[in-house]
């Protein structure tokens, strides 16, 4: 009774924490009624009839239901029915007054907690509630069970596996070889772990491939998870851990440590195989490592001996056997001092253990001695490694056998100080020797000369016929100037075509102008290489000690300054080095370094001349022309700073910008209305060479919008003499952009004419050199008559530069040739005046 008590008082507070639905149309009866149960728990909610207490339940979801029967609209009963279809767990209580059996029938079919007959009692109605609140109570801890179930089985950071011991009446166990073909071990249950583990989204994913534990593990895995079953498993609920290899959905094997535990129903009968996983794909490749470790100890080409912290080595590889002779018992517990070979003395290891001790590692060269009593130099690099405590365990050593590399230093030492090509001392060792030579000159009140060799259009040869062809050529070219010095004397090649040499004890500077003159006889001379035949010429630059600078950075400067005036004379030639030279060679650094500031402060100009059509004098064309106008030094001409731009490469950076403006004011002009036509901007060699030409050109036209027709491209005849297939491709390639192509100063270049057969060329400029004197110069005249009749038979047109004098234009104009540009018709022109020529559309000669 008392036990009874206890739990009428549990349940008493249970249900105060619950809401009740209590649905009765008499509302006498309702208003008595709802004020006994408000005492009782948490809230009430009352409706009037059936189908109000169906919308109260839907906007309420209160936990009990307690319902008259026969009511308006819609009875209990239905009510009830309708409410089980939305929630069929809820308790739900019946007050009536009748107490016909198919009332009662129907409240059992609905599972109806209680049946209370009216006048309701209130005990019975309370005991009824108890009852409510216990199936609640009971409810709400199997749902907590399950919710403790789902963090540890499902939310588990271990893998588990759940599967079914029978499956339709069949065992486990399988029997036979064929094991992955078995239903058996279905898989009812899984964690997210265990999914992750083998790459699945969920446990439907498996069931639809019908796969059992089996299926996920490999062929052997299988055996062995059969034979745990049923030597272990079957025999105590639970097995020993044990290893397989589980398959991903991709058939990757996924090594883990298992444990079986097996799970009983209510009659002892086993249900169910837990299987309890750990991931050890981290420990088996920490074990391959050690695997590989041990491996690479033994496999090493190096020579590795392991030592304790006495000193006694524990462990040595097969190399240290084969490079010191000593086998694996001949040395173990020996201390490393077999080793020394007598080389060092007691210095040398006091220093190499107080670095050891104090730094951790040792690392350099030493000298040891084999077994056999020969001595060889070793690279040798030592390593402390701790214990826990911070205490030395051991010393490991790794030694390589470096005799090769010590016979290989020489060669080493030579690389670093000679030439590999021409076996010539470089630039390194060449300024040591002239610095001593120095030296000695001041000590003996004696003079030396400091020669620097360039040949002549030596990159012509390297481009037209190879590197291969060119150091074959460099390599003679040493002999022969070597061949025309002392012995005493020194030659280098300092880099690419340039040498340098340095002739000591002067007494008479004519000897030196002999060796010079010599070497350039020598160098005239055709050098033979393969099947070719070919010719240079060298230019030299001569400077003098004390003279011409006491040191030997100012002499070999100077000696380059008067070589580059050889060549700006004539090549082929020397030149002693003078005061006048350094003079030009700074106006020349300070023209550079204004060019560069002009560059970057925008300061440049672009000229524009007209091209006329001669039958009509309409305007067909203009070529955009550079200018430099200059703060102190005026108008530069053209001849003295594109020469510069192209040496220093700033030529590219100018190019670019006199592409992408030359473009951008045709447009312009033509959005005026201004009569359209093409504009000819000239393209450097050094441009060409970039090989990024096309992407250029197409970048200015997309930014300005001109179409590619109104642009033309000037090319020299230098840079087509190289027909390789990669230039042809471009000049194909601007062909069928639209762009229109032609060559300057035609006829002034190299004589084969075979690149223009090969490249795309719309027009030939005729150079001002030929048209001067016409027709008076009947040389001059032949040749623009030939070049006329050339380009017109080739499909070209024809335009003659330079144009200057009516008698000029009247023989072009018999001869038949197309365009005529020159001061003739007007001078290269700002912007505003050819816009203005534009405007008027022809230019009428002027008398």
């Amino acid at each position: 009774m008392e036990g009874l008590k206890q739990e009428n008082n549990t349940e008493k507070l249970y249900l105060q924490s619950l809401s009740i639905l209590y649905v009765e149309d008499e509302d006498e009866v309702r208003d008595q009624l709802t004020t006994y149960l408000r005492r009782r728990c948490r809230k009430v909610y009352t409706a009037a009839n059936g189908k109000k207490g169906l919308e109260a339940y839907q906007r309420y979801r209160p936990d009990i239901i307690v319902t008259d029967i026969l009511m308006p609209v819609m009875d209990g009963l239905i009510m009830a029915e309708y409410i089980q279809e939305i929630s069929s767990q809820i308790p739900i209580i019946v007050t009536t007054a009748f107490e016909e059996p198919r009332y009662f029938h129907k409240a059992i079919e609905l599972g109806v907690q209680q049946y209370v007959n009216k006048p309701v009692k209130l005990p019975t109605l309370e005991q009824a509630l108890f009852k409510c609140a216990r199936t609640l109570r009971a409810e709400a801890a199997l749902k907590e069970i399950e919710e403790r179930y789902k963090v540890l089985f499902k939310l588990s950071h271990i893998a588990i596996s759940v599967a079914d011991v029978e499956s339709e009446d069949k065992s486990i166990i399988i029997e036979g070889s064929d094991i992955s073909q078995g239903t058996e071990g279905v898989l009812v249950d899984c964690n997210d772990a265990f999914l992750n583990l083998i790459d699945y989204q969920d446990i439907d994913e498996l069931k639809e491939h019908d796969l059992n534990i089996y299926s996920l593990m490999t062929d052997k895995s299988a055996q062995v998870f059969n034979k745990l079953v049923k030597k272990e498993l079957l025999v105590r609920g639970f097995s020993s851990e044990f290893e397989i290899d589980l398959l991903s959905k991709n058939n990757t094997k996924i090594p883990v440590i298992v444990q079986l535990i097996l799970r009983y129903a209510e009659n002892g009968k086993p249900i169910e195989i837990w299987g309890v996983m750990r991931d050890i794909r981290e420990r088996r490749k920490a074990e391959e490592k050690l695997r590989l470790a041990a491996q690479v100890f033994e496999s090493s080409k190096d020579a590795i001996f392991i030592c304790d912290n006495t000193n006694k080595i524990v462990s040595v590889n097969q190399a240290f056997t084969q490079i010191t002779g000593y086998e694996f018992d001949e040395i173990i517990g020996k201390n490393p001092k077999v080793l020394q070979s007598g080389r060092h003395d007691e210095g040398f290891y006091h220093l190499f253990w107080a670095d050891l001790l104090s730094k951790g590692y040792w690392q350099g060269e030493i000298w040891n001695r084999r077994k056999n009593g020969e001595t060889f130099p070793e690279w040798l690099s030592i390593s402390l490694v701790y214990d826990h405590d911070h205490e030395i365990s051991h010393y490991i050593a790794i030694f390589s056998d470096i005799s090769d590399v010590k016979t290989s230093e020489a060669h080493i030492e030579f690389l670093a100080n000679y030439d590999p090509l021409t076996q010539l001392p470089n630039r390194r060792l060449f300024i040591d020797r002239l610095d001593q030579a120095i030296k000695t000159a001041a000590r003996e009140k004696t003079r030396l000369a400091v020669l620097f060799f360039d040949l002549d259009h030596f990159k012509t040869i390297n481009d037209s016929l190879g590197h291969s062809i060119g150091d074959k050529m460099l390599i003679e070219v040493a002999a022969r100037i070597s061949d025309c010095m002392r012995e005493i004397d020194s030659v280098s090649r300092l880099s690419g075509d340039e040498f340098a040499a340095v002739i000591t004890d002067i007494t008479d500077i004519g000897d030196v102008i002999k060796v010079v003159k010599k070497i350039i006889v020598a160098i005239r001379t055709a050098f033979k290489i393969n099947d070719y035949e070919l010719h240079v010429t060298i230019s030299t630059g001569i400077s003098v000690y004390p003279n011409d600078g006491e040191n030997y950075e100012i002499l070999l400067k100077n000696a380059d300054t008067a070589m580059y005036c050889a060549k700006n004379s004539g090549r082929d030639s020397f030149e002693f080095f003078s005061a006048s030279m350094s003079t030009r060679a700074l106006e020349r650094l300070s023209l550079e370094g204004s060019l560069r500031k002009a560059v970057e402060n925008e300061e440049l100009l672009i000229y524009y001349q007209p091209q006329i059509e001669v039958n009509t004098g309409r305007i067909v064309g203009m070529e955009a022309l550079l200018r430099w106008p200059h703060a102190e030094l005026g108008m530069i001409s053209p001849e003295k700073f594109i020469p510069l731009a192209e040496e220093t490469g700033l030529i590219i950076p100018i190019g670019k910008w006199v592409l992408a403006e030359s473009c951008r004011q045709n447009k312009a002009w033509q959005d005026q209305g201004l009569v359209a036509v093409p504009i000819a901007v000239n393209v450097s060699a050094v441009q060409f060479r970039q090989h990024n030409i096309m992407e250029l050109v197409q970048a200015a036209l997309l930014e300005t919008g001109l179409k590619a027709r109104y642009l033309e491209l000037e090319l020299t005849e230098s840079l087509l003499m190289d027909c390789s297939e990669y230039n042809v491709t471009l000049l194909q390639n601007f062909q069928q952009l639209g762009v229109k192509l032609s060559i300057d100063d035609f006829g002034t270049g190299y004589s084969s004419f075979s690149y223009l057969s090969r490249f795309p060329i719309n027009k030939l400029k005729i150079d001002k050199s030929f048209c001067d004197g016409t027709p008076g110069n009947k040389s001059n005249a032949s040749i623009v008559s030939a070049i006329i009749s050339l380009g017109h038979d080739l499909g070209m047109v024809v335009i003659a530069e330079g144009v200057e004098e009516e008698k000029q234009l009247n023989f072009l104009e018999a001869h038949q040739c197309d365009e005529i540009q020159g001061y003739i018709f007007s001078r290269p022109v700002p912007a505003d005046e050819m816009e203005a020529l534009l405007k008027k559309g022809r230019i009428k000669l002027s008398n």
